[in-house]
């Protein structure tokens, strides 16, 4: 420790007089000089990116909780933006005696007055309540602000010793104070001072706001997170309350209560805790080995998977010679195997602990920056490995509808349940007539609805059941004489609609599947007048979804996994419904549908009865 800090007031140079002012000041007081070196020591590798950029965007994300959605054009405008090519501002450079010390003050003042402080080390102290920042944040005084807003919440709402209980309470109070799911900019943490005032952000964001409340209040809490998931093309955070067991208590308080024994149904593969010290590597070399993708290099970063799967063990050996010092367990992403663990082979073997059981993995090596699968790709049981072995002697025919997990898709799909479609001939729809209702939860996005009613009507009213918001994809009107769906002349709703929503009613008619448009009330009807009465042939509804089901007239492209020869082509086709048909499908194969056209949710799967599984 007394190297590392020497190396850190090194580093400082004119600022290092900042950081002996701290040691200077607690010199006397040997609990709080052990923490002050404990955040001076790991202080290095602790920054903040600064930028106009990140302050334009995070007045969009402030201005969104208003405004309910920031639009599309600003939100491409920004796409190609990223903040880590912004000027980096180190800790050790800026930092100034007075934040560390209120800081360290601050927090052994409420840690010393919490009962369950005693149940855990002095270690957990400085790793889980102790650190003045939480990742990449700008540098800011919250500890104060924080305690000062909450401390009489917790005091109100519970007086006992048991951190889980008092934990469960806040977070209860932080969902009922509300936050808005914002997911459009990729930015550094936002900061403790802005997210006070703005809740506002993704995953990462509400588990930050969770951070600042717990730690000021003597909570000992974390932040895990998966990087890839072996489900979704997506990472995901969580908070993690450090129980007096010294296990993890993972929660998401805009989700579910906090207990002790949660369900989580998000497949994580393996499980990464962020730290503020320096861990301890892996193995020995991994951090400076430069041919390591830079994920497993990161010296804050913690390996938490025994927490969550305890006792899981993977054993492996490679189909051919072995040229490299580690091998990876992979997921696939739908373009790419990306490496979820890392370990050393011995010989031909190797092995991977604290991992995920029924999930599929992909047992690879490093050559040239690409990961190489070194054997067949294999479901992960509780007791056994399970490899996807394709038999080309034994080949069958197979019908694919997705190329992705459905997930959430039947929530959406779900929201046109209760639609009606009527036409009149009055604006006021005095004599409106049923064409048709959807009456149960489309299987499918594409969807042909048929009216009843053989009349000409010059105005279309779409309805939502009073509980629900419109949440349509395309939605497309057919006349009798016409192979091209109708423009209205105008679209307007039974209210007023704000600016932002008449413009994405665009969005209903821009031959994009997966953008949709929702209306900012329930019970919403828009009424599209036709221009002239005609006779409408059929409607074309394709609800909110993922635009993962086959899209007509889309080229695809069917692979099989053949271990070290990697994914193996089937042959491509366009579609021309809503399903494909596939000859000569080895038995048993792992398989992964592309789609050439559009879309870059991907997820391999296999067959089981016919069906497509997706694990």
């Amino acid at each position: 420790m007394q190297e590392r800090i020497q190396c850190t007031l090194q580093q400082a140079g004119v600022n290092s007089c900042e950081l002996k002012s701290v040691l200077d000041h607690y010199q006397n007081q040997p609990e709080k000089l052990r923490a002050a070196r404990f955040l001076i020591a790991n202080m290095p590798a602790h920054w903040t990116y600064v930028g106009k950029e990140i302050d334009s965007l995070k007045q969009m994300k402030k201005e969104s909780i208003q405004q309910g959605r920031i639009s599309d054009e600003v939100v491409a405008h920004w796409k190609s933006f990223d903040y880590k090519l912004l000027q980096v501002v180190k800790d050790i450079d800026v930092i100034k005696a007075d934040i560390l010390i209120e800081n360290i003050d601050l927090a052994f003042e409420v840690w010393e007055k919490r009962s369950w402080s005693k149940q855990y080390s002095f270690e957990d102290f400085c790793e889980y309540v102790l650190p003045y920042r939480i990742g990449d944040e700008p540098l800011e005084k919250w500890r104060r602000i924080y305690y000062e807003r909450y401390s009489p919440v917790l005091d109100s709402l519970y007086q006992g010793n048991d951190v889980v209980e008092a934990a469960r309470v806040m977070a209860n109070y932080l969902k009922e104070e509300g936050f808005t799911n914002h997911t459009d900019f990729n930015l550094p943490h936002l900061g403790a001072l802005f997210l006070f005032e703005n809740r506002v952000g993704y995953c990462r964001d509400n588990c930050d706001i969770a951070t600042y409340v717990m730690r000021s209040l003597g909570i000992p809490i974390t932040m895990d997170f998966y990087e890839a998931s072996p489900s979704y093309n997506s990472r995901h955070f969580w908070s993690a309350l450090i129980d007096t067991t010294g296990l993890a208590v993972p929660f998401n308080y805009t989700e579910r209560e906090i207990v002790r024994q949660p369900q989580d149904e998000r497949k994580k593969g393996k499980v990464y805790r962020f730290c503020y010290g320096i861990q301890p590597e892996k193995y020995s070399g991994l951090y400076t080995d430069k041919e390591v993708p830079a994920f497993f290099r990161r010296p804050f970063m913690k390996d938490a998977g025994g927490e969550y799967f305890p006792e899981s063990k993977v054993r492996l050996e490679s189909n051919g010679a072995v040229d490299s010092h580690w091998g990876y367990l992979c997921v696939f992403t739908g373009t790419e195997l990306q490496p979820i663990d890392i370990s050393e082979f011995h010989g031909k073997k190797i092995e991977f602990t604290d991992v995920e059981p029924g999930l599929i993995y992909f047992p690879a090596s490093r050559k040239a920056g690409k990961m190489e699968a070194f054997n067949y790709p294999f479901l992960l049981k509780k007791d056994a490995i399970e490899y996807f072995l394709p038999d080309t002697t034994k080949k069958c025919r197979i019908v694919l509808t997705r190329k992705y997990p459905i997930g959430r898709n039947p929530m959406f799909l779900g929201s046109a349940v209760g639609v009606k479609i009527e036409g009149s001939n009055r604006k006021d729809f005095r004599d409106a007539e049923l064409l048709c209702q959807v009456v149960d939860t489309p299987k499918i996005n594409y969807n042909i609805l048929f009216p009843t009613v053989q009349k000409k009507f010059r105005y279309v009213r779409y309805s939502a059941p009073e509980e629900k918001q419109i949440q349509v994809g395309e939605w497309y009107m057919y006349g009798m004489d016409t192979e091209t769906a109708i423009v209205p002349e105008k679209i307007w709703a039974n209210h007023p609609l704000s600016d932002i929503h008449k413009k994405i009613l665009s969005l209903l008619t821009d031959d994009d599947w997966s953008s949709f448009y929702m209306s900012a009330v329930k019970g919403e009807q828009l009424i599209f007048d036709l221009g002239i009465p005609q006779i409408l042939r059929h409607f074309i509804l394709i609800p909110r979804n993922d635009d993962n089901y086959i899209h007509l007239g889309d080229r695809y492209e069917l692979f099989y996994h053949g271990g070290v020869k990697g994914w193996i082509s089937l042959g491509k086709q366009i579609a021309e419904g809503t399903e494909l048909y596939y000859e000569g499908v080895p038995d048993g194969a792992l398989l992964w549908l592309h789609n050439h056209t559009r879309g870059k949710e991907e997820r391999c799967f296999c067959m089981k009865k016919g069906k497509q599984l997706f694990i």
